[in-house]
């Protein structure tokens, strides 16, 4: 099984809560999920995250979110 583990913390030091700003529309998580979707690789797709509304988007994409990070 190939899997595909994106990192996305909710407090970047540059861009605060970057990860779930929006960018044409969609958050910007968003777009890796779709990466990885689309590029026909992997058979499952896991946001580790330390943030509920980033795993929460997240999952309303298609990722799963097994456990939140401690931050």
């Amino acid at each position: 099984m190939n899997l595909a583990i994106i990192p996305a913390r909710i407090g970047s030091k540059r861009i605060k809560n970057k990860n779930i700003k929006n960018f044409e529309g969609k958050p910007i998580i968003y777009y890796s999920i779709l990466a990885a979707k689309l590029s026909g690789v992997f058979d499952k797709i896991i946001v580790s995250t330390d943030s509920l509304k980033i795993a929460s988007i997240s999952k309303k994409y298609g990722a799963d979110v097994p456990f939140l990070r401690s931050k």
